[in-house]
Order: C-alpha cells, then sequence, then structure tokens
C-alpha cells in the first residue's frame, strides 16, 4: 500500500502531460450552493415511481429535489440505491423527489437492472430483489448525451460519482456531496432550517481549489509549464502550507526541466518540513520514483534528498524509521553506491515490523543480486 500511495502524484502528471487527464470545460460559471438549478433534459426516464412521478425539466417551488450522478460501474452508487430507495419512501409526502442519472446508454441501464440486489445482513434467506425492483421507489434516468453531467458535476468542479446535489424549494441548489452524507441536509432543506450561507462558503472554497487544479492540468496536457506554475503560485499564495500544491509545483518544475528552480523548491519544502519526518520522507520517496521514471538523474535534487532523508532518520522512531531507511537505500541506488543502499537497506529489515517486511526483504533481495552480479564480472 505504501508504493501506490507515494507513487500516485506523480503518475497523475504524467498522465496530465500525456493528455489522459479530462479536461475542465473553459468558461463556465461554476456552479455551487445558492446557484440557480440548471434545467433537466434527461434523454430516457427509466423508473417513475410506479406512476407517480412524471419527467422534470424545470424544479416546481415549494418542492425539494434530489439529483444523483450514477453508473452501473460505480460500485458506491449501485450501494447507495437502498439509501436512495428508502429516502424517497420517507420523504415522499413532504415534497421530496429523487432523480438518479447515468449517463449510460439505455441499453446498459436496463441490463444492469435485472441484475439482483446484493443481500445485505438485515435481509431474509430466500427473499430476492432486483434493481428495477429497488430503484422503482425513485427516478432513475440515463442521459447519454452528457448534458445533465456537463451542466451539474463538470460546472460544479465534481469530479467523482455518486455525487448528489440537493435543489431546494426555492429552485436553488443548497447542498453538494456524497447521497450516504446528506440526510441531515436534506432534513434540514425539508424543515426550512438549512443554514445554506455557512455550507456555501465552505463548499465553494472547496470548489474554487478543485477548479484551481483542473485548470492546472489543463495546462500541463498542453505542456504548457510556465502556466501550470504561474497558476500553483498564485494558489499557494494564500495556502503556502498546501503539501499537495507544493509537491505539485515540484514535480512541474522537473518535468519542465527547471532544474534549478526544482531543486530550490525542493531544498525550501525540506526546511519547512524539517520537524516533521514522515512528510519528508515522503517528499524524498517522491524524487526518487521520477528518478526510477527516468525524469531525474544524479544531481542536485537526490543529493538535496538523501541529505533531507539523513536528517529525517534522526528524529524517527520504530517502524517509520524502517521506512526513512528503506527510502535512502533506494536514493542511494539511484548515486550507485550499492554498498551503502545494502548497509541500509538491511538495517531498514532489522527495524521493520510486518508493514513493510515483505517490501524490503525483496528489495535487499534485488540488491545482493546486483552486488553479486558485479562481483562476477
Amino acid at each position: 500500500m505504501r508504493i501506490i500511495h507515494r507513487y500516485a502524484m506523480s503518475t497523475l502528471i504524467a498522465a496530465a502531460c500525456a493528455g489522459l487527464v479530462a479536461k475542465p470545460s473553459a468558461g463556465r460559471e461554476l456552479l455551487t450552493v445558492g446557484s440557480p438549478a440548471p434545467a433537466l433534459d434527461i434523454e430516457h426516464w427509466v423508473q417513475d415511481g410506479g406512476g407517480k412521478f412524471k419527467p422534470v425539466s424545470k424544479f416546481e417551488t415549494g418542492k425539494v429535489y434530489v439529483v444523483e450522478f450514477w453508473a452501473t460501474w460505480c460500485g458506491p452508487c449501485v450501494a447507495s440505491m437502498p439509501h436512495l430507495a428508502e429516502l424517497q419512501h420517507k420523504l415522499a409526502d413532504k415534497g421530496v423527489r429523487i432523480i438518479s442519472i447515468s449517463d449510460e446508454e439505455l441499453e446498459t441501464v436496463e441490463k444492469f437492472l435485472e441484475r439482483e440486489v446484493r443481500k445485505g445482513p438485515d435481509d431474509k434467506e430466500g427473499e430476492t430483489k432486483t434493481y428495477r425492483e429497488l430503484t422503482s421507489a425513485y427516478s432513475l434516468t440515463t442521459d447519454p448525451d452528457q448534458s445533465s453531467y456537463q451542466d451539474y458535476m463538470e460546472a460544479a468542479a465534481q469530479n467523482g460519482i455518486p455525487t448528489a446535489f440537493i435543489v431546494g424549494k426555492d429552485a436553488k441548489v443548497e447542498w453538494i456531496g456524497h447521497p450516504m452524507e446528506m440526510d441531515e441536509p436534506l432534513s434540514a432543506v425539508v424543515a426550512g432550517t438549512w443554514d445554506r450561507e455557512a455550507f456555501a462558503k465552505q463548499l465553494r472554497e472547496q470548489q474554487e481549489a478543485e477548479k484551481a487544479m483542473e485548470e492546472i492540468f489543463a495546462l500541463l496536457q498542453k505542456q504548457d509549464f510556465d502556466g501550470a506554475i504561474k497558476l500553483i503560485d498564485q494558489a499557494t499564495a494564500t495556502k503556502p502550507d498546501d503539501m499537495q500544491l507544493n509537491m505539485l509545483k515540484l514535480q512541474v518544475l522537473i518535468v519542465g526541466e527547471k532544474t534549478e528552480a526544482a531543486t530550490a523548491h525542493l531544498q525550501s519544502l525540506f526546511k519547512k518540513l524539517a520537524d516533521e519526518p514522515e512528510a519528508s520522507n515522503m517528499v524524498a520517496w517522491n524524487i526518487y520514483e521520477m528518478s526510477a521514471q527516468g525524469r531525474i538523474p544524479k544531481g542536485p535534487l537526490i543529493d538535496s534528498s538523501i541529505a533531507a532523508t539523513e536528517a529525517a532518520l534522526k528524529k524517527s522512531k520504530g517502524e517509520d524509521k524502517a521506512s526513512v531507511l528503506d527510502t535512502l537505500a533506494h536514493l542511494y541506488v539511484v548515486n550507485e553506491n550499492l554498498d551503502k543502499a545494502i548497509e541500509i537497506e538491511t538495517e531498514a529489515l532489522r527495524l521493520t515490523g510486518d508493514r513493510d517486511r515483505e517490501f524490503i526483504q525483496g528489495f535487499l533481495k534485488e540488491l545482493q543480486d546486483l552486488k553479486q552480479q558485479d562481483s562476477q564480472k
């Protein structure tokens, strides 16, 4: 698990530079809490609550709606379906309507609805139910041209599903989030006690940050490293200690082959993290990963990382110390000091617990094999 966590940032940047990260919608006004809810233009209304619900385009004043985005391939979306059905049953007489929207083809959704619902711990033995029966409680739909997705998800800088939008009695967005977390805000919106302004402030900050990241990755797709760094600097002006932004800048500088600026930024990061050995270790590991990808040769970035990791080692304890030693051993391999790497990884194996033992043991064996091969030449 440690490797996956450490590798995520450099992989994401590589994907952005290769054009594999989705582009944001340019020039679109941010949809947020307090914004008028966009009209719905849904192609296929698959479930209608047993005939109770007619297709909706504009939201009716005085009623509350939940517009939720899902897909047949999304496990958390499917897991949310029983909860959505329960909420619709519970709140139907209070003017609440749940509309769930996929962007898949109708045939895909229809095929999915014939599947049997996975049994939960409270389900009785022998009882079976299809997803068609389960979702018949609310309005399940699909909109293959993605117009609804663009009007809501992209406009609100939301990148993952399931995501729900609560539309209040004045047809404005009241809340945005995961459908499994909307019970309390939905009840408050229905009761008229929801503090829209307080939530709006909190959400807008998050959305602005996500939108800024989208713009940065859009520039990376164009290989516009100077433009990306400029936007990162604007974002860090208000959040100087944001590690995600700082790491992003470091990796953009490296990918953009701005070695001198990258080294200065890296040393500044290590200085900030002098009393945080785990965080410092994470930064050093990212440097190693980029070196393993062929983006960093021997030189000042590796040397700075070795110095910072050795400093972090003095402040680490227990299994964390083994992790720092392992990072240090990897960095010494980059510097072609195999004997030192073996010495350090041997100590890491002695100190490690169960969490990293298999990984450290495997790397030490690789180093020992390399040493043996060198001695036979």
